[in-house]
């Protein structure tokens, strides 16, 4: 099978490429125009990689991307909590139609989307059937793209699938992970109460192998949570990472009744005086800890045969060996 794999030279892509090449894959990696290869650099070497250059958001730049290709990957995306809808919209919604559209003009069957939990509002659960859950964001500008996103997918008449990785995915290559480990060794990073809200996390590892298995299980055309065994709570994440790091365990503690009316303050500020910056407090990180936001991965499990090898704590383990 030959696949397109979008944002390729991204955290998540580039994992990805490595993983279906040493799967016997073939992968067409399509980089953006200014996407720098330092994260496939093992996968340069690969006689099976070929790498392009285009720019989803941009239509002509895309033509005959899919050529040759068995399947796509999309996991290019404008990912953040801030900024403004036209930019989430040409990039993840555009872009994504592009894309399909190729892929309807070519040999492909099978598209699989990179999606995200946060088109879920996180109003508090446990081992949710995301099935079953609203999607009901549509305040926040990345996750309405992505409800958006998946809808297209879904609607265009191939064999589409959804992945939507578990509220945290981390591992090396990780710019959030790197930026989580300084606050850490800051002694700044905060925990909302005491962090004894639960959520799922997603190690990298088990994500792509999770991706891989979508590329070639029966269809069912849905969506699907991947992420690892567990209900650890933020405090016990954030106290494991600690200890792998040799650094005290979080001692900044933010009050729940106050973090959120100060994020929109924050926003508020933002958005009058630095609108093109992005604001050290968003609602967005506010609201994360305030609620258990807990998926099951049974439908995963069941469907695409994707139980996790790894635990979240080697996962940790594993980042911080990277780094």
């Amino acid at each position: 099978m030959k696949v397109l794999v979008t944002g390729a030279h991204g955290f998540i892509g580039s994992h990805l490429c490595d993983y279906l090449l040493a799967h016997d894959y073939e992968v067409k990696a399509l980089v953006s125009p200014w996407g720098k290869l330092d994260n496939l650099k093992d996968s340069l070497e690969h006689k099976g990689l070929e790498v392009v250059r285009a720019d989803i958001a941009e239509a002509e730049t895309l033509k005959g991307i899919c050529k040759a290709c068995d399947a796509v990957v999309h996991a290019a995306a404008r990912v953040a909590d801030w900024g403004h809808w036209k930019t989430f919209e040409h990039v993840n919604v555009r872009g994504t139609e592009h894309l399909l559209a190729e892929a309807l003009s070519s040999s492909v069957t099978r598209f699989v989307l990179v999606s995200s939990v946060a088109v879920h509002r996180y109003t508090g659960f446990r081992n949710a059937d995301s099935t079953e859950l609203p999607r009901d964001n549509w305040t926040n500008p990345y996750a309405r793209s992505k409800i958006m996103a998946e809808d297209a997918v879904f609607a265009a008449g191939l064999e589409g699938v959804a992945i939507r990785p578990g509220l945290w995915p981390f591992g090396p290559r990780d710019p959030n992970f790197q930026r989580i480990v300084k606050n850490l060794k800051l002694g700044v990073l905060p925990l909302v109460g005491s962090g004894e809200t639960v959520i799922n996390t997603a190690y990298v590892g088990n994500l792509v192998a999770g991706l891989e298995r979508a590329l070639r299980a029966p269809l069912k055309q849905q969506a699907y949570v991947i992420a690892d065994e567990g209900t650890p709570s933020w405090a016990e994440v954030f106290v494991y990472l600690a200890e792998v790091l040799g650094v005290p365990p979080p001692r900044l503690r933010l009050p729940p009744q106050l973090v959120v009316p100060l994020a929109h303050t924050v926003e508020n500020v933002w958005q009058q005086f630095a609108p093109r910056t992005e604001p050290p407090l968003t609602r967005y990180r506010a609201e994360l800890m305030l609620n258990d936001v807990h998926f099951s991965t049974k439908a995963a499990q069941a469907d695409l045969g994707c139980a996790p090898e790894v635990s979240w704590q080697e996962g940790l383990t594993k980042t911080v060996a990277y780094l």
